[in-house]
């Protein structure tokens, strides 16, 4: 007991009877002097408070600011004083006034407007003196109307929630050559959408696209659509990663159902062979739009959001991506083994990756990243190499030296309005003029493409070419600088060396809340840590070559340099659904099923909801590759899963499971140490009915007994103990 008192932890008395009890690693959360509950350090405390939750009423979009009419639901404390919370947006916060009886307005100026990216969340907000936060979005006007509505449509047979759900959108408003709007997101809550002006936001092209899409569905219904697969690069305006050159292959191999899309402004369409025109798509035009919604796989070097529009002012389009009726496979634009994956939203698996979706990596080492970072399964990755690496050269006489930072997404508004006093700026000249004089010719700067036509006005834009392909530009580069961009793996790749420039490296993670995977022993070049350095760095990069040692590092992230990573990527592809006309044959019952556990009783129809099935070491995706059924599943007892394979994967597979009394129901009472547990009068036994497994949290003087259920019982229940009063 000496050691838990003897924990540096802090007391903090909060309101409403609950107090805390903070570590570094952990806040303690009591409730009138009994443990409650352990939340992690960065979690909001005051969530497991208070049950706020702020709902839009009404949104006026002004010329110069948008006003927002909400109400903050409370089951709880209906008349609590919400004057010290604030409306958050971005970096930014916002107070609001009360109107009437539980109804607030907040006013948003535009020029106000902070966010990083195009678009943020709207919140609620409180931080006391302490640091102790509550933290929580808005609801739009819709989403609990139009959810209650739409479980009763889809009751009766009428109502498909994935294609009907309407989604909220207000007016559009442009403000110094940026559309704003606020709309509601799937889950309905509401999102604030700041951004450069889409051709999308014009209502010539909303009536095109909902022309498009009731065309898709007449012929849907009819039977007479061909399930198209579309590939693309950034924007819709590259021909040149990998997308490229999976496409070229699949219409060498006879493929009249997949298509390229182009804008038909890019610098690329003069590039593109005769051979692989006729399969081209113009970006924004009808036929774009209708194969957008008739797709049934998306193969691409970025995001799905990149097919049409970012943040795209259009319902239907952002329905369309919550369908699941496609697959969705991110050959990845570059090497992602930079930043981590863990808080990245955009690429965790259940965030910005649904169960449809698969990634192509270049090793074991990434794939592992993707698995521990990013939350996918080993069958959600394609380990083939990038294609685009097959076609990876330098150029003999190559001598440029090519200077391209990362993006800095938390200062896009002071790089878009005060260009000259952003980081952004101010990093990259002072690389700039790092490079000796006799090696200034040589220069290239390229910055992010979300900042290029912004730069393109100050002084920096005499080193930045008019037009440009990435691939040119690496075929041209003996060296690149950076501070972490996937581009340095191509660059190394084909024969460049790379510095990695990480004087800001701590503030711009900080600022981003990500971590770095490359760091000081596995970063395959040299690092510059301050620009004094920086100079004879380049000098002695210009002039050398690849140590074997960066290559030993470089090697163990990218496995493959045989030419081969289209072949093995083809491969894969062609024994799936996707391309079900030139895939074999494939009985379900050698598929393997995991996830199918035992599972609490509830009283209604049960089901498994993370069961996932491969074949040969390739996922299968529900709705797409197979069916689920279950039978026997509302009482306690013998339950079956019924797999029934779609597509090439014929038969039917059974699985059992048992459904169980749920331990979460029971009733638990320590005294001193002779724990009792109880389901209504019976008195469970230790070692027949569940066991116990004690959890330290003694960096805030707790343990916990959790109580795993066993035999007739599943499921967990937790004792919280103060151990410091012991």
């Amino acid at each position: 007991m000496d050691e838990v008192n003897s924990i540096d932890y802090k007391e903090y008395e909060l309101e409403e009877g609950f107090s805390v009890r903070k570590s570094k690693e952990y806040n303690a959360l009591f409730k009138n002097g009994k443990p409650n509950v352990v939340l992690k350090a960065n979690q909001n405390v005051y969530n497991r408070i208070f049950d706020f939750q702020p709902k839009a009423l009404s949104i006026f979009m002004k010329e110069d600011k948008v006003i927002i009419e909400f109400t903050v639901l409370s089951k709880k404390f209906q008349n609590y004083d919400l004057s010290k919370y604030h409306v958050n947006l971005g970096y930014n916060n916002y107070e609001f006034t009360k109107k009437s009886e539980n109804k607030y307005l907040v006013e948003i100026p535009y020029n106000s407007i902070n966010i990083s990216g195009r678009s943020a969340g709207v919140y609620i907000e409180y931080i006391d003196e302490n640091g102790f936060s509550y933290k929580k979005k808005f609801l739009s006007m819709k989403s609990i109307y139009k959810r209650g509505k739409n479980k009763l449509l889809k009751k009766f047979g009428i109502y498909d929630e994935h294609r009907d759900h309407d989604l909220y959108y207000s007016d559009l408003i442009y403000f110094e050559n940026h559309s704003i709007f606020l709309y509601e997101t799937w889950k309905g809550f509401l999102s604030l959408a700041y951004r450069e002006i889409n051709v999308t936001d014009d209502i010539g092209e909303q009536k095109k696209i909902k022309s498009a899409y009731k065309e898709y569905m007449a012929d849907l219904k009819k039977g007479k659509n061909t399930p198209s697969i579309l590939l693309y690069e950034k924007f819709c305006g590259k021909y040149e990663e990998s997308a490229k050159y999976v496409y070229e292959r699949l219409i060498d191999d006879g493929w009249e159902n997949v298509y390229f899309i182009l804008s038909k402004d890019s610098e690329f369409q003069k590039e593109v062979p005769e051979k692989y025109r006729k399969n081209l798509i113009e970006k924004y035009s009808k036929k774009h739009y209708y194969e957008y919604f008739n797709a049934k796989a998306f193969i691409t070097t970025e995001s799905i959001n990149h097919v049409i529009d970012l943040t795209t002012y259009n319902a239907l389009t952002r329905k369309r991506q919550y369908w699941k009726d496609y697959y969705y496979i991110f050959l990845q634009h570059g090497v992602m083994y930079a930043y981590s994956l863990k808080g990245r939203w955009d690429f965790e698996k259940g965030g910005g990756f649904g169960d449809n979706s698969y990634v192509v990596v270049s090793s074991e080492t990434e794939a592992n990243h993707f698995i521990e970072d990013g939350n996918f399964d080993r069958q959600d990755l394609i380990k083939c190499g990038l294609p685009k690496f097959d076609h990876s050269i330098q150029n003999d006489d190559a001598d440029k030296i090519l200077i391209m930072p990362t993006s800095r997404n938390f200062e896009y508004s002071t790089i878009r309005d005060d260009t000259l006093n952003s980081t952004y700026y101010n990093f990259s000249k002072n690389i700039i003029e790092c490079v000796p004089d006799d090696l200034k010719d040589k220069i290239v700067f390229i910055p992010h493409p979300l900042v290029n036509a912004i730069f393109g006005e100050t002084d920096l834009d005499k080193y930045m070419p008019t037009e440009y392909s990435y691939d040119e530009l690496l075929k041209n580069t003996r060296l690149l600088i950076t501070d972490y961009s996937s581009i340095s793996y191509d660059a190394f790749y084909r024969g460049a060396n790379v510095i990695f420039a990480w004087m800001e490296k701590e503030m711009c993670l900080e600022n981003l809340g990500i971590d770095l995977k490359l760091n000081d022993d596995n970063a395959f070049a040299d690092i510059a840590y301050d620009y004094e350095s920086l100079g004879e760095l380049i000098s002695k990069n210009y002039y050398g070559n690849h140590s074997e040692e960066n290559i030993e590092k470089y090697n163990d992230i990218v496995e493959f340099h045989d030419g081969k990573n289209t072949e093995r990527f083809i491969e894969y592809v062609y024994d799936t659904n996707i391309f079900s006309e030139r895939a074999g044959k494939h009985d379900i019952n050698d598929a393997i099923v995991e996830g199918v556990e035992d599972r609490p009783y509830t009283g209604k129809a049960i089901g498994i909801p993370k069961i996932k099935v491969s074949f040969d070491g390739k996922k299968l995706i529900k709705g797409l590759d197979f069916e689920v059924k279950y039978h026997d599943n509302l009482s306690i007892g013998t339950a079956k899963c019924e797999i029934k394979g779609l597509g090439i994967y014929h038969g039917t597979k059974f699985v059992n499971f048992e459904i169980k009394k749920n331990m979460k129901k029971t009733k638990a009472k320590l005294d001193g140490d002779h724990l009792t547990v109880k389901d209504g009068d019976e008195t469970l036994i230790e070692g027949k009915d569940y066991s116990i497994e004690k959890i330290d949290y003694s960096v805030v003087g707790l343990e916990k007994i959790a109580i795993n259920g066993m035999g007739d019982y599943v499921g967990q229940k937790g004792i919280l103990i103060d151990a410091s009063k012991n």
